[in-house]
Formats: C-alpha cells, structure tokens, sequence
C-alpha cells in the first residue's frame, strides 16, 4: 500500500519546508480543486489550489484533484468538469479525478434534496466526463453516505476512495483504491500537527482511463429477476442511471417469465378403444381437466388420431 494525504485550502499555505516533509514521506497528493457553492451553486476554486499543485510539480510528487461537487443533475456535474479541465491538465494527475459527494450545510444544502436517484445520476454524469476526457475518475464519500444516499451498485464499476475513520475500512469491494483512514495526521508529517487527512491507497491507476464495466441484457435481465434492481420506477431509474436501456431489459426480462410461466404439456394421440378416464388415469390427470384443457365438448367422443394435450 502506498501513504496519500489530500490537502485544500483549509491547511492554509503549506510551507516549502512542509512541502519537503510532504515529499519525504508519502507518496502522493490528492488536491482539492475547488467546489460548488452548497447555496447558489456557484463554482469556486480552492483558493491554495494553484499553489499546492505547483508544489508537486516542482518536487515530482504524483498528484491528483477532488472536486466537492453540489451538482444537481447531469448537466451540472459535466459543468464541473469543465471548470477543472480549463485550469488544469486532468490527464497528468496520476492519482485520478475524484467526485467528492457529501452533505453539507447541515444536511440543508443544494446537493443534500436530491432524491438517490437524482443524486446517483449527477455523481456518475461528474465521473463518467471525466473519462471521457482523458483522465481517471472516482467516487469519493463515506460508507453511510453510499449506503443511503446513493445507488451503490451502479459504483461498483467505478474507482471508490472510502472515507472511514475506523480500524478497519467497513468497505471491501473490488473497487475499494483508497481507504482515508483519519484527519489527524496519521503519518505524523512535520508541521502539520493533529490536522492532516491520511489515505492508505490500495490501487492505482493505469494509463488508460478506468472504464465501465458494462453487463449485456441478458445478464441484467437475470441479475432483474433475481431481485438486484429493484422493481416497477426504482428499476427503470436503476439501470437508466447506470447507462443501460431500461426498455430493452425489461422486454428481455417479460420475454423470460412469459417463457418460464408458459404451460407445458404432452401430447397424445388416441388409439382404438380409448377413453378419456382412461388418458387421465394414464397421466395422473383427471377427465375434467382434459376436456377443459382441450376444449373437448362431448366427453364421451373422441375419435381415433385425435391428439389431446396433457398438461402438467
């Protein structure tokens, strides 16, 4: 595992000094790029942001960004973006492009009314533009927050930073890269006293963009079926918002149960000196499901080569 700390402009202006400290003893830093205002929504940059990316550069230390995002939809989040794509080179930070999605205000801002969906489509729409550009995208909350406030299985198929301050992460995907583990310095770095997020990373990225693993209809319409996707609108916003065509799944998924709740049969086909208690006693049925089965009229009339379905 690897030490990354991430640092904003709550660390005031970090010394040269510091930043030597820094260079000495971890191997990466995470920058917070900026943030959209929790009220009207404004988009601001973090006001050390130049001055610690300039940091790293001079000192060769692998960096990366986090956004605090606010976004409320689709359009929003690729705003977000945007904003990070004209000030900074999104392809040169080595340690990704991380979605920061938590409350704020109290659990009273902008981004805290959002429904799940709502929230989960704005926090993928910030991901998946960042791929999109070149660069490697991720989420970054903690453990409640996935659990509660977003769809979590569509996450599965991107990078996730867990903020967790425990003993342990409570998180353990597959896609688990980086687990914050305290903010009180844990890597005990000169000059920054009980006040620094610590990360343990437990993944990198490659040089290509992380992209989505994404499943074919028949595996969703089975993963449907199995009760992973919830039912009726929660479904369709599930999958709508982990990029899949609801419509072309569900259809799969009615062709299957019309497939599976088809009635099956056997057929027969009467020889001379059949009777119809005679069938039934045969396969286990009786006459009357016989006749209603094959819309025989006269029970006690068949005829030879007539072909009767036995239904199970």
């Amino acid at each position: 595992m690897k030490k990354i700390i991430d640092v904003s402009q709550w660390q005031g202006r970090i010394s040269s000094a510091n930043w030597d400290e820094i260079k000495k003893s971890v191997d990466g830093v995470i920058i917070r790029f900026g943030y959209r205002g929790y009220g009207n929504g404004a988009l601001k940059l973090d006001t050390e942001f130049t001055n610690n990316l300039n940091a790293c550069k001079l000192r060769g230390i692998p960096y990366g960004f986090y956004f605090f995002t606010q976004a409320v939809n689709a359009a929003e989040a690729q705003e977000e973006v945007a904003m990070i794509c004209k000030v900074a080179d999104i392809k040169a930070a080595e340690l990704g492009v991380w979605c920061d999605s938590e409350t704020s205000n109290d659990g009273k801002g902008r981004g805290d009314v959002l429904t799940r969906e709502q929230r989960t489509i704005a926090n993928k729409a910030f991901i998946d533009c960042v791929n999109a550009r070149g660069s490697n995208g991720g989420l970054y909350c903690n453990y409640y927050w996935l659990r509660d406030n977003l769809n979590a299985d569509v996450f599965k198929q991107y990078p996730f930073w867990l903020a967790c301050y425990m003993s342990k992460p409570l998180y353990s995907g597959d896609n688990l890269y980086l687990w914050q583990f305290t903010s009180l310095n844990g890597f005990n770095i000169k000059g920054f006293g009980k006040s620094l997020d610590c990360n343990w990373q437990y993944k990198g990225f490659g040089s290509q963009p992380a992209q989505p693993v994404k499943k074919s209809n028949e595996e969703l319409a089975q993963e449907v079926m199995d009760g992973k996707w919830g039912n009726g609108t929660d479904r369709k916003q599930r999958l709508t918002a982990a990029g899949y065509d609801y419509s072309a799944v569900q259809k799969l998924v009615n062709q299957i149960v019309a497939e599976r709740d088809k009635p099956k049969f056997v057929t027969y086909t009467v020889k001379r000196g059949d009777t119809l208690s005679a069938i039934a006693r045969i396969f286990g049925t009786t006459v009357t499901k016989i006749v209603k089965d094959n819309g025989i009229i006269n029970p006690n009339l068949i005829y030879l080569g007539q072909t009767i379905k036995i239904y199970k």
